[in-house]
């Protein structure tokens, strides 16, 4: 038996060994729901959703990539280094030393720069369903080392065969991005809804990335809570205005966000844990 076959069959038994897999992610990214890489369309606020609601079907091509020696590596990183650990290979460019992919680690660390939006799975949807985009070779790799719970993130993309894989009555559309989404308009409306710079232009066509957990509105991950807008005064999502924020009264109408709540959060999201009972 190889040292990767003995970590393996231990790795199936002790699943707290999970929390020191995922710790890297925490200090890269800097917390669940966090990215520091704010710009619509290329953050990756993390979050997480159990390994059982991403089967196979799931990948954008409908099936696990045909890929098994990579995937195979992807899963012997994973156990030796942690998921984007400071010795993965994430972190090393084609001839790179281990001692420059370690000081690529530390100056994302540091906040010097960022992941971007590759480095965990996402979850691409539309108002009809969704797929796994990005990661889908990670995503298998977690799936055979029997990983609970894989790190995940949303947005809205125009690819893969999501019209196949609808939502479900165990996993929605969360209500207020439902009403963000525009999920309940004809596609006329829907279009007009989503052009120009309101909530709706910014999660739909710019793709702005947001935690799984509002995606389907509801805790996921046992114990984990829901993540929803960090918004301050009470505000939630469910007060968001719909069209182009503004500050004050103009020939365009009233103001709907006078103390620039709503502006603040679309051009730099910040989300929170909350815990129903």
């Amino acid at each position: 038996m190889t040292a990767f076959d003995t970590a393996f069959a231990l790795l199936k038994i002790d699943e707290g060994m999970w929390e020191e897999i995922y710790a890297p992610l925490y200090e890269v990214l800097g917390g669940r729901g966090q990215n520091p890489h704010r710009k619509a369309g290329t953050n990756s606020p993390l979050d997480f959703m159990p390994t059982s609601d991403l089967p196979k079907e799931r990948h954008w091509q409908m099936d696990e990539p045909d890929d098994p020696e990579y995937i195979e590596g992807l899963m012997q990183s994973i156990l030796e280094d942690g998921y984007m650990g400071r010795d993965s290979s994430h972190w090393r460019w084609r001839d790179d030393t281990p001692e420059q992919g370690r000081a690529r680690y530390d100056a994302n660390k540091r906040g010097e720069t960022n992941v971007g939006n590759v480095a965990i799975p996402n979850i691409g949807f539309d108002r009809k369903g969704w797929v796994i985009g990005e990661g889908n070779h990670r995503t298998a790799a977690l799936r055979r080392l029997g990983a609970p719970y894989i790190p995940t993130y949303a947005s809205s993309n125009s690819w893969g065969r999501k019209a196949k894989h609808g939502y479900s009555a165990e996993l929605p559309m969360g209500e207020d991005l439902k009403r963000w989404m525009g999920a309940d308009m004809s596609d006329e409306d829907y279009l007009n809804h989503s052009e120009g710079y309101g909530i709706g232009a910014n999660v739909g066509r710019r793709g702005m990335g947001m935690p799984t957990s509002f995606l389907f509105g509801q805790e996921l991950v046992p114990g984990m809570g829901r993540m929803v807008p960090d918004l301050p005064n009470g505000l939630t999502a469910a007060d968001m205005p719909l069209t182009e924020t503004r500050g004050r009264d103009g020939h365009w109408g009233k103001a709907n966000d006078p103390n620039g709540h709503f502006y603040n959060f679309q051009n730099d999201p910040k989300w929170k844990v909350v815990h129903d009972e």
